[in-house]
């Protein structure tokens, strides 16, 4: 039986849901009075690829789903809200499950590029990139899940997570992983966050 790639899309998504603990389980007090506060909060984890780094940022939305989806899919916008990032591109046509996109970003004076694959489930609140192993990347491999959807804290908000894994396969250092598992990822979430709660 040949499955449409809609319905691999779909398995696939519930698969990644199953696998992560629901909202309310995961936090503790401390980390949702952070949350309400308006903090993106940070988990380490450990990595499933050899030498990765491997993080998951939390972040309170005070937006609709919609302006959470525009803020997730607008990525020239990043351009502005991100100053290592430096170009952006779309590499093939979009589909309204899939968009193929070509970074470089820069930080410390190291460059990478990388391109992305994105997979869009929209009614299980998903978003997964992987890197696209056809094209020219100068990282070893990175994979990305957004996963949306209401707050267990606030019902009038939404909680967004964004757990990524990298592998970069050259000589970055440490100080450099460092930021980018930390500082990096809260700085992109709370762009992120902030063009969600503007658009109208």
């Amino acid at each position: 039986m040949k499955l449409s790639a809609r319905s691999c899309l779909a398995g696939l998504s519930a698969l990644l849901l199953l696998s992560q603990p629901a909202f309310a389980a995961r936090l503790d007090a401390a980390s949702e009075a952070a949350l309400a506060a308006g903090e993106v909060i940070l988990i380490d984890h450990a990595p499933t690829h050899p030498g990765a780094v491997s993080v998951e940022g939390i972040a309170e939305v005070n937006a609709s789903t919609d302006a959470l989806w525009r803020s997730l899919l607008d990525f020239n916008a990043r351009l502005q809200g991100n100053s290592s990032v430096k170009s952006f591109r779309y590499y093939k046509p979009s589909t309204p499950t899939e968009q193929w996109g070509a970074w470089e970003a820069s930080h410390f004076g190291f460059t990478v590029v990388y391109f992305n694959h994105y997979r869009i489930d929209r009614a299980a609140g998903v978003l997964i990139h992987e890197l696209d192993p056809t094209q020219a990347n100068t990282i070893e491999w990175s994979r990305g899940v957004y996963k949306l959807g209401p707050s267990p804290a606030n019902p009038a908000a939404l909680r967004l997570s964004y757990a990524v894994e990298t592998a970069f396969g050259l000589a970055v250092p440490s100080f450099i992983k460092t930021w980018l598992a930390g500082q990096g990822v809260r700085d992109y979430l709370s762009d992120l966050v902030h063009r969600a709660e503007a658009s109208p």
